[in-house]
């Protein structure tokens, strides 16, 4: 069945109206029409189950036969922070990474990132639609969060917001994820590094921070795939 997302004041009543590039994509690409039986959510962790009743190009109108409440099955928030890396790489990563269900993500600038973004946020908009897109295919009801660009040295000293914080490194004094409880443990940071991996200062400074070092074994990984079986392996551990 068909999944679409619209903002929650779309959601009036027994209704729901479906505009913008959401009735496009409905009505161009899916080419669904009246009586056609459809899946939406809002942003708010709900699913509407309805019927379509009405069609245009501009607007279409889902009757609601059926609500119901979405509960992400992590137990435990878990939030990447993740150096912006070459090419195309942050879209996979934040694509594949919603799929596993990362409750945030938080784009990272380090001293060996090479790829900068300008201060216009475009690219921010760019990355939660790729967050949007990849709920609405995984059958996820709310997409992470994403937030804008931060630079490590300022993330670093603000774990104490969270109960684990975590870095996956080549250098230092690493643990395997078997040897680090994760009991009572409630949201989990953790840093993925860049390409050229992290500086001996920036190492010194996340264990300062009480960051647990990490290893995840004798191949060396590159980042995308890095932050994607954390993720992953985080999952399984916290269940």
């Amino acid at each position: 069945m068909s999944r679409f997302f619209v903002p929650s004041e779309n959601v009036k009543q027994k209704e729901i109206f479906v505009s913008g590039k959401e009735n496009h994509h409905l009505v161009r690409v899916m080419r669904l029409k009246a009586k056609d039986d459809v899946v939406v959510f809002d942003n708010s962790g709900k699913e509407y189950y309805g019927i379509i009743k009405k069609v245009s190009s501009q607007e279409t109108v889902i009757e609601i036969k059926k609500v119901q409440e979405r509960k992400e099955q992590n137990k435990v928030e878990i939030t990447l922070v993740q150096a912006i890396p070459k090419k195309a790489k942050i879209e996979d990563i934040i694509d594949k990474t919603t799929q596993l269900g990362i409750w945030g993500i938080i784009p990272m600038i380090t001293e060996r990132t090479i790829v900068r973004p300008s201060k216009e946020k475009a690219y921010l908009q760019r990355w939660q639609k790729i967050a949007l897109e990849s709920c609405k295919q995984c059958g996820r009801a709310k997409p992470p969060y994403i937030n804008d660009i931060v630079n490590f040295k300022d993330l670093i000293s603000q774990n104490s917001q969270y109960d684990l914080a975590l870095m996956p490194s080549l250098l230092g004094k690493r643990k395997g994820l078997k040897e680090i409880s994760l009991q009572k443990t409630k949201n989990i940071i953790f840093f993925i590094g860049p390409e050229g991996g992290w500086t001996n200062q920036e190492i010194e400074l996340a264990e300062k921070n009480g960051v647990i070092l990490v290893d995840l074994g004798e191949r060396v990984l590159r980042t995308d795939t890095a932050a994607i079986a954390m993720t992953a392996i985080l999952n399984f551990l916290v269940k």
